[in-house]
């Protein structure tokens, strides 16, 4: 009898771990799915923000810091759980022709996102190059350094010799000037394209990675609106410490900010220097004028029949 009800209460032992198992398991299988699909959804939250984060930071480099610098796209790539990259497509538009420029990369992850510093300029003693396209980068230098990391250049006349061409050049201006100044002085055929606001003390604009400070002209005659300088007096006064970089001390943020205090609308901002744009014969206008300073070629490309100058 005793042997009987020992056999009885195993089998329902066993019957309650069985059962207790089976319950574990399918908690289990229930529960982990959710557990993950929640982690899932809440880790692409947080990767969705910085996106977001990461977005905004890359177009208010190319609203302020990309001289003469267009953008064709802007998307994700690469991307996987941990994260993933914004790659921004570049281009330079010259008088109706367009020339590929560098491709502009941020990367993000679930916690933060960064702009890596790969420094993708090479620079000799005389001229700075993206490093993907090799193409030439306009420099604008600062008077008040006398020896520049990059030897300052005098290159209007050089450009105006060719023929056939288009092609962007930056002047540094002798002392800095009012838009209505700038547009007083320009011939009919050359565009200012985008316009330099310049640095402070002896900040040196050479080493900046081609981080150049200033506004692209909106409208194809080279002409800046009260509206086009009032959003870009705001991108400037929000532009923060990891946006921009700093150089030899000196913070293109700060300088952002201070610059955007001082010049609050179109009419009272003055520039340093712009970026000029047209065929390369009308550059011979420009020459040996004593407002001029420095003068950099950038891009250049060699006219063809099947496309028409734009001005």
């Amino acid at each position: 009898m005793n042997q009987m009800n020992n056999k009885q209460f195993e089998k329902m032992a066993f019957r309650v771990k069985l059962k207790r198992w089976l319950i574990t398991i399918l908690i289990v299988i229930v529960t982990v799915p959710v557990v993950l699909w929640i982690g899932y959804k809440f880790t692409q939250s947080l990767a969705g923000h910085q996106t977001q984060l990461l977005n905004n930071k890359m177009e208010t480099i190319q609203e302020i810091a990309a001289p003469n610098i267009q953008i064709s796209d802007q998307a994700l790539d690469d991307t996987s759980v941990w994260g993933g990259k914004v790659v921004s497509h570049q281009y330079k538009e010259i008088d109706g022709y367009r020339i590929p420029w560098s491709t502009a990369v941020g990367q993000y992850n679930w916690s933060f996102n960064w702009i890596p510093n790969t420094s993708l300029i090479d620079t000799t003693q005389t001229a700075a190059y993206t490093r993907l396209t090799q193409q030439k980068i306009p420099l604008f230098y600062n008077n008040n350094v006398a020896k520049p990391n990059i030897k300052k250049a005098f290159e209007l006349p050089a450009v105006a010799k060719m023929k056939g061409y288009v092609a962007e050049v930056a002047v540094t201006f002798k002392h800095p000037l009012t838009y209505q100044q700038i547009q007083a002085r320009l011939p009919h055929n050359l565009r200012a394209s985008w316009y330099w606001i310049g640095v402070s003390g002896k900040a040196d604009p050479t080493i900046e990675q081609n981080h150049f400070l200033g506004i692209q002209s909106g409208l194809p005659e080279g002409k800046l609106t009260k509206l086009d300088y009032q959003y870009f007096q705001k991108s400037l006064k929000k532009v923060s410490d990891t946006t921009l970089d700093s150089y030899n001390n000196f913070s293109l943020s700060n300088y952002a900010h201070k610059y955007a205090k001082q010049h609050p609308t179109l009419k009272q901002a003055k520039f340093a220097g712009v970026i000029l744009t047209g065929k390369s014969e009308s550059f011979k206008a420009m020459r040996n004028r004593s407002w001029i300073t420095e003068s950099s070629v950038g891009a250049t490309i060699k006219r063809v029949p099947y496309i028409k100058p734009t001005y």
